[in-house]
């Protein structure tokens, strides 16, 4: 809104429109006028731009002071170290605008008003931009109090991304918008070469444009966050980092993959860290001569010590069957689930189960086969 203010009012195709200026009025409609003293007109007028300065400077301290009294609020304290930081620029802005607006007969009379106005118009365009800049902190705090009451530790990631965009993006609509002020020309043929320049740099860079967009997806949809242990297939680690151009993941042997974000967002990811729970499965080889009896023996016993196991849910109950004969053993097959999907308390569980197997199993005389031995039936 500030910026579009600092343009001429009327179109600038109007020969009229040229003298039109935000504030100041129109530069045609002045009478020149012969000061008293030009001494004078300068001090008075330096006093106000001084004051101005003075009372910028001084807002911004009082109002950086206020804004660490909103430590529970941090929009409000944006909002208040924001307006702070802008006070400095705009007030001297909008003194030399309303000084040019009042001593306009003057600087009309000495052939300087319209140089004047022109550099004041340009001045506060400026002066726009860099509030706008600060202000943008403002929705960037609410932003960050957003992402910081979801659990996903991308959200952290995102904001700052968007916040340096936005800046950029400010920081560039507020330049050109202040070279058109000055010349209207050149702002065309800037915006020209700066429309040529990004056609190259997309060509040139098809690569990391990709990861970019990598990157905004990973973070929009959120299959994994800092921390998480995923498989992408052909690799398994600890996502440690994500970045504009690539994601670190630390492998399970501690070396660190570097991976281009275009193509981890378009591979499958297996996040483990999010499952519910693990699944296991084994298999207990009976000797193909073990009687009937003992085998259905064997299946109690391991149903028995699965019942009600460590990690239960009713939802999946174990299951324990006998599933084959092959040429060397009788096939027990057992499976569970185990809740929470902690891998350290299920891989403690497995191995008490083993044991207790084991010692069941020698107890009733029930033998375990020998992987590739034949054994009579």
């Amino acid at each position: 809104m500030f910026l579009a203010q600092v343009a001429p009012v009327a179109a600038p195709a109007a020969a009229s429109s040229v003298n039109k200026f935000y504030i100041i009025g129109d530069l045609d409609a002045v009478k020149p006028d012969v000061p008293p003293s030009w001494t004078d007109v300068i001090l008075h007028n330096l006093g106000y731009i001084a004051l101005a300065f003075v009372i910028g400077w001084l807002a911004k301290k009082a109002l950086g002071w206020v804004a660490t009294k909103f430590g529970n609020s941090p929009i409000a304290e944006a909002a208040v170290a924001a307006v702070g930081k802008a006070l400095p620029a705009l007030l001297p802005a909008y003194a030399l605008l309303f000084i040019i607006k009042e001593n306009a007969p003057y600087l009309a009379h000495s052939g300087s008003l319209h140089f004047a106005a022109l550099s004041t118009t340009f001045l506060a365009s400026l002066a726009h931009t860099t509030a706008i800049f600060y202000l943008v902190e403002i929705p960037i705090a609410w932003a960050k109090k957003i992402a910081d009451q979801t659990d996903n530790k991308l959200d952290d990631i995102l904001v700052p991304m968007i916040s340096t965009v936005i800046k950029i993006s400010v920081i560039l609509v507020g330049g050109f918008k202040a070279i058109s002020i000055v010349d209207p020309k050149s702002s065309e043929a800037i915006l020209g070469l700066l429309a040529g320049a990004v056609v190259g740099l997309a060509f040139a860079s098809q690569d990391t444009i990709k990861n970019v967009f990598g990157a905004v997806m990973l973070i929009v949809d959120q299959p994994f966050t800092l921390g998480d242990f995923i498989n992408i297939g052909t690799h398994e680690g600890k996502v440690e980092a994500l970045g504009l151009r690539s994601t670190t993941i630390v492998l399970v042997d501690g070396q660190r993959l570097a991976i281009p974000n275009g193509d981890l967002a378009n591979r499958a990811i297996v996040n483990i860290t999010r499952r519910d729970f693990i699944r296991a499965q084994d298999l207990v080889h009976l000797e193909t001569n073990t009687p009937a009896e003992q085998i259905q023996q064997a299946v109690t016993i391991v149903r028995e010590l699965l019942a009600n196991h460590e990690g239960f849910d009713p939802r999946h109950p174990p299951l324990v069957h006998v599933t084959e004969f092959s040429d060397w053993a009788v096939n027990v097959r057992y499976m569970y689930w185990f809740y929470p999907a902690s891998a350290a308390k299920q891989l403690e569980f497995n191995q008490k189960l083993v044991l207790r197997i084991t010692e069941k199993f020698q107890a009733a005389g029930i033998r375990l086969a020998a992987q590739g031995t034949p054994q009579p039936r």
